[in-house]
């Protein structure tokens, strides 16, 4: 069998065959990339098992769903074709995900492999958050990392603003991930475990960050996410939303936003415009004041405040 699925990778240029008399393959640059381990293979591995393989049976979907004439994209997070594909309608992507522990620690690596087109850092100045010496003394958190996954995120945020103090920054995840970030995180940083669709517990941080959480929810979710974050915040606080920002015309350099797109529609989310995150923010009663673009490539971190009575 391998060796039917090598020919069409030959024909394409994926792998290469030095000798037309011999079944002997090797591979491309293009195959390197994907070779197990690299960030691009676990990348890979995460976006096939989570998001392709429910995609391939989307008209499959649609049919069970009554959808075949007027489809209507996926909203709802326990209810979408990842669930419907793992028979489990009503569980979330994130517990069915759990159930597997491997498979989550491939799609927590593989994350990592995306950090090209949404870079945690070279976008918006997390300096701005550094506290003054009245703020260190009052104890208020720099930054909350929401959802931050393995912590790895925030390590490299903190390696590039070093004027940040680790001990003035949270990560928040669920708890079996609040134990894997503890490898990661620098010390004098805490781990927290937190639902983000419940209120958050840091009062008065200078800034609530999500990265690359919004696209996993359709707007009603996500402005109820943010909402989450509002009663916390104070005229100094920020929500940074990292994620990739759709222009309105989509080209070559932003390509990896629109094959996103259609990835996470399978789990009931959404890329965004910008103005997708107005629209999301001002439900949440927040103001976009800012989005802070890094050179080059679809991700950027788009910046709300409470809104002006």
């Amino acid at each position: 069998m391998a060796e039917r699925d090598a020919r069409i990778l030959v024909a394409t240029g994926f792998l290469l065959q030095p000798s037309a008399t011999t079944l002997a393959y090797g591979h491309s640059k293009f195959s390197l990339v994907y070779r197990a381990g690299s960030p691009a293979g676990y990348f890979f591995l995460a976006l096939y098992d989570q998001y392709l393989k429910h995609a391939y049976n989307f008209d499959d979907y649609l049919e069970a769903h009554g959808q075949v004439s007027a489809a209507r994209e996926p909203d709802d997070p326990l209810h979408n074709p990842c669930t419907w594909n793992a028979k489990q309608d009503g569980v979330s992507v994130w517990q069915i995900m759990a159930q597997n522990p491997e498979k989550l620690d491939q799609f927590q690596k593989g994350l990592a492999g995306i950090d090209v087109a949404v870079p945690p850092v070279g976008h918006f100045d997390f300096s701005l958050l550094k506290n003054s010496d009245e703020e260190n003394a009052a104890g208020i958190k720099e930054l909350v990392d929401v959802g931050g996954g393995h912590g790895v995120v925030l390590s490299k945020i903190l390696a590039a603003h070093p004027d940040l103090g680790a001990r003035n920054t949270v990560l928040q995840e669920r708890k079996d991930i609040c134990a894997l970030a503890t490898e990661h995180l620098p010390e004098g940083a805490v781990a927290m475990e937190h639902d983000f669709t419940m209120e958050q517990p840091v009062k008065g941080a200078k800034g609530y960050f999500f990265r690359m959480i919004m696209h996993d929810y359709s707007d009603a979710v996500a402005s109820g996410i943010l909402k989450q974050i509002v009663p916390a915040m104070n005229s100094q606080s920020r929500v940074l939303v990292c994620d990739m920002i759709l222009p309105q015309k989509v080209g070559e350099a932003d390509f990896a936003a629109a094959v996103m797109d259609h990835a996470v529609m399978t789990m009931g989310g959404k890329e965004r415009t910008e103005e997708g995150f107005r629209k999301i923010f001002d439900a949440a009663g927040l103001e976009l004041v800012k989005v802070w673009r890094a050179p080059g490539v679809p991700g950027g971190v788009v910046e709300g405040r409470l809104r002006a009575n």
